[in-house]
């Protein structure tokens, strides 16, 4: 019997997820900038960038060309919770426009992409969840970590909105500070309801499939923003005068204890990697995808609340372990490229995935 052919490369079969790589380019160029590395962090910024430009034309195409293609992936229980990326992707290019050294050109920039992110995590993160939880009934055995992602686009708002503030026309600033502010609460009620349900999910129905392994480390993600996010909010806040300078001062006190979290977390899903990469059954069925970027924006927002987090404390364990945590994010996410680039060589990145 003569064998299938495989499809060809199509833009319809480009999987949102691929803008999980602009997200954790990005927040390596801001680690790499907050480590003082500045002079590392431009190269990285100016790839995240490139990829962020050519994966916006490549989806636009997909709309245009394939909606169909783009409806399927609104439909499925997956790739569905992928969408929020693209808007994620914007607001964390917009973060470390506002970091790096640029010139005049990254205001305009960084708030045009605050902008457009923003709207659209309004739309998208709720447009998501409607369509799952009318269309779809997932059963809780259908639960990953790619839930936590709609949340963590909610806390992006505030923190991208704290930094761009001051920037802002006076008339603007406390409206816009007001409505990012909305954006934290529901991000982090989203994230207790999600937390909720996948480790009930996890103690019910055992182990994650091989190839959903890299989403739970997105759990590391929220953890981290919800350090940074009210963090950076009241700081904005402060620098404009909307709130009193003390609310900020007090913060990385309560800070800390949610970060504690995300260090359980992390020990939790290294684990699992280390349980799935060491035994060969299991290992075989470790296929790469774009998922696994999952690996490494979470990583790179958790080590980020613990570097504010050992400086706002000056606590010299925190900040030891602030390096550490960079150069793990450093190799997840060259081992993460390196498979990216093989897919995209190869054009397997627009090819259909994987049975």
């Amino acid at each position: 019997m003569e064998a299938a052919l495989p499809a060809q490369p199509s833009v319809r079969y480009l999987n949102p997820a691929w803008f999980a790589s602009v997200m954790g380019t990005g927040v390596l160029a801001q680690a790499l900038a907050q480590f003082g590395l500045v002079g590392l962090a431009l190269p990285v910024y100016w790839l995240a960038l490139l990829a962020l430009l050519a994966l916006l034309g490549l989806y636009l195409v997909k709309l245009l060309r394939y909606p169909q293609a783009a409806l399927s992936d609104l439909q499925h229980p997956l790739l569905s919770q992928m969408l929020p990326t693209l808007p994620i992707a914007l607001l964390v290019m917009s973060l470390a426009t506002r970091v790096l050294p640029l010139g005049d050109w990254a205001l305009p920039l960084g708030q045009g992409l605050f902008w457009v992110g923003m709207v659209l995590i309004f739309g998208v993160g709720p447009l998501v969840v409607f369509v799952v939880s009318t269309r779809l009934r997932l059963p809780l055995e259908a639960a990953s970590g790619a839930w936590f992602i709609p949340p963590v686009s909610a806390l992006l708002v505030p923190i991208t909105a704290g930094v761009w503030l001051e920037t802002f026309p006076q008339a603007w600033q406390r409206e816009v500070w007001v409505v990012s502010g909305l954006f934290l609460g529901v991000g982090f009620f989203l994230f207790l309801f999600v937390l909720t349900s996948f480790l009930q999910r996890l103690y019910a129905h055992g182990r994650l499939e091989p190839h959903l392994l890299p989403s739970v480390f997105i759990g590391l993600a929220p953890v981290g923003l919800l350090v940074l996010a009210p963090w950076r909010w009241l700081e904005g806040g402060a620098r404009v005068g909307l709130v009193p300078e003390g609310w900020v001062s007090a913060w990385p006190v309560m800070g800390l204890v949610i970060w504690g979290l995300g260090l359980w977390w992390l020990f939790y899903s290294l684990a699992l990697l280390l349980d799935t990469l060491l035994v060969a059954c299991r290992r075989a069925q470790f296929h790469f995808a774009p998922g696994w970027w999952g690996f490494v924006f979470p990583l790179g927002a958790f080590t980020l609340a613990t570097l504010a987090l050992s400086r706002g404390l000056e606590s010299a364990f925190l900040g030891g372990l602030a390096w550490a945590l960079f150069l793990l994010l450093g190799v997840f996410w060259l081992w993460v490229m390196l498979y990216s680039l093989r897919a995209w060589a190869g054009l397997g990145a627009l090819r259909p995935p994987k049975r």
